[in-house]
């Protein structure tokens, strides 16, 4: 049985809270998740620290240590296969699995093992569908910063797997602006690269946008560029860009920085419906509030 299990006496973490294991239980968690509309099986690349582009003052992981969970070849696929052959019957007598994600304690796109985790999970989905149907339609979702796309060889190896993988990539796209997207991403990339970036991959391989939507405390000013974000949507649309929804969320579990506060559900919805009012027929907007998905 897992830690998360163990620790949560008997329930599921949900969304306010993503709880890793101990040792090597770090790389694979079950996990209720609000963007996934239910369980989620995550893969995390970082066991033992946090690796990332950004340093995002809304960061939702936590400082900690796991020294005895160093990633390993191999380790991905063991850690899925077990978790599938001794605690999958128990998750599922109350859910149904809407993906293996690859995300965790920081870029993915960093890691040396993506690739190698990737397969590893098409792998072992493939393997179960051969005894249930319903396993070959469960995604894998990578879930990225979009700092990953300015590399050549990371966005060749997701077109290549998606070419023969039910893949799906949530990119994020923050602020809105220049200005906006320094303090969210806590970083000196520019805003400009990143949104070409995007543009770019998203012309070879269907994206979800997700954008993350929270207050100063300090100021009540809420870090978002309304203008500026609708221009860039609009002009991914023209350049090509090939996305299947937009994701708005806000803050569900402790932030890294205490003045990152999130928004309530009607001031989400609000920006919601400007966003779907930007945008052509299509392209859906998916709004997810503290504790799940609103509308």
């Amino acid at each position: 049985m897992s830690d998360h299990y163990e620790e949560n006496e008997g329930r599921l973490p949900g969304p306010e809270s993503h709880p890793r294991g101990r040792g090597e239980t770090a790389i694979i968690y079950p996990v209720l998740s609000r963007r996934a509309r239910g369980l989620s099986l995550g893969i995390n690349l970082f066991p033992d620290r946090k690796q990332c582009t950004y340093d995002c003052p809304y960061c939702e992981v936590r400082p900690f240590s796991a020294p005895g969970a160093r990633m390993r070849p191999g380790m991905v696929e063991a850690g899925l296969r077990a978790f599938f052959a001794h605690e999958w019957r128990m998750y599922s007598e109350q859910f149904e699995l809407r993906d293996i994600s690859v995300s965790g304690n920081g870029e993915p796109t960093l890691s040396p093992f993506l690739e190698e985790a990737l397969e590893a999970a098409h792998r072992v989905l493939q393997d179960l569908a051969g005894a249930n149907p319903y396993f070959a339609g469960v995604p894998i979702v990578l879930i990225t910063n979009s700092s990953g796309f300015l590399r050549p060889d990371i966005c060749e190896m997701l077109e290549r797997f998606s070419q023969r993988a039910r893949l799906e990539v949530w990119a994020k796209l923050d602020g809105g602006s220049p200005a906006m997207h320094r303090i969210l991403s806590g970083s000196e990339f520019a805003y400009g690269r990143i949104v070409d970036a995007i543009a770019g991959f998203a012309v070879r391989v269907p994206i979800k946008l997700q954008t993350m939507l929270c207050r100063d405390s300090r100021s009540g000013r809420i870090l978002f560029d309304a203008e500026g974000y609708l221009a860039t949507l609009q002009s991914l649309v023209q350049r090509k860009a090939r996305i299947g929804a937009i994701q708005l969320y806000t803050v569900a579990r402790p932030p890294a920085e205490p003045w990152i506060a999130g928004l309530d559900d009607a001031e989400l919805l609000t920006i919601a419906g400007r966003v779907r009012a930007a945008l052509p027929a299509g392209i859906g907007v998916e709004c997810f509030g503290r504790t799940g998905h609103i509308e």
